[in-house]
């Protein structure tokens, strides 16, 4: 499934991800995936026709209207019904106080949001609806995830073990933009470390670092904005255009 998400993405087709959230029936599971296109074929079905023509419904109405939710189907299934697209796809790796505001924010502006945690008392659908939530280790979700060229990731973790744990497996990737918050220090020795389980300096260039722009951001909702902002300069302007910006200001 993953792999055939990636292969979407690509090829910059919109889609609906249905992910089981919670279930009554013994052969469909939590986390269990379809896929809804907008030819109306399904990828993944459910084992039954009417639960994949109700889901297919579903799917397709999430899609007219390019808006992620949650529904509770007949057949007691709870399913999260993500909207993807390869140009807005945003990846927030940290799931703190910083993390709600941005994924408010984001979405707002057309960014389809996946949030990861190791915690799940803090990576769950309450504080992030209408987001991806997943509740794994870093580096076990980020492996798996379905990353596209046109990704953007922000890591805002609790540590800097966590924020190398992310990195490493982010940059073997390919993204639009991957952002790294944290003082000048703790950035420095993320990068120290990074350099020293193997990762190129010319790869870790590609990192946005202090992340978002210089607007004298102090609060969570602050910052999320200039987080938000560097993400749209990049999506509308282009990596390049970002970098041009940042140096402006003195802080490349």
């Amino acid at each position: 499934m993953h792999a055939r998400i990636v292969e979407l993405l690509e090829k910059e087709e919109s889609f609906c991800l249905a992910t089981i959230l919670g279930s009554n029936m013994p052969d469909i599971r939590p986390g269990q995936k379809a896929i809804v296109r907008h030819n109306r074929s399904i990828e993944g079905s459910l084992g039954s026709s009417q639960l994949d023509a109700s889901l297919g419904r579903l799917g397709q109405k999430a899609l007219k209207e390019n808006k992620s939710t949650v529904v509770e189907m007949d057949s007691g299934l709870s399913v999260f019904l993500n909207v993807l697209s390869a140009d807005a796809q945003l990846i927030i790796c940290g799931a703190g106080h910083i993390a709600i505001p941005l994924s408010q924010f984001s979405q707002q502006l057309g960014f389809q949001v996946t949030v990861i945690d190791d915690r799940s008392d803090f990576a769950n659908p309450s504080r992030f609806p209408d987001c991806e939530i997943i509740a794994e280790d870093f580096a076990v979700a980020l492996r798996k995830y379905p990353f596209s060229p046109a990704t953007y990731v922000v890591v805002i973790t609790r540590g800097h073990e966590h924020d190398v744990d992310c990195l490493i497996e982010i940059l073997k990737r390919k993204t639009v933009y991957v952002g790294l918050i944290g003082s000048r220090r703790r950035v420095r020795i993320v990068l120290d470390m990074l350099v020293e389980k193997g990762l190129s300096q010319s790869r870790l260039k590609d990192v946005f670092t202090p992340i978002g722009l210089p607007i004298g951001a102090e609060s969570p909702e602050e910052i999320a904005l200039s987080i938000v902002s560097e993400l749209i300069c990049v999506r509308r302007k282009g990596p390049a255009q970002a970098r041009a910006l940042r140096k402006a200001v003195g802080i490349e």
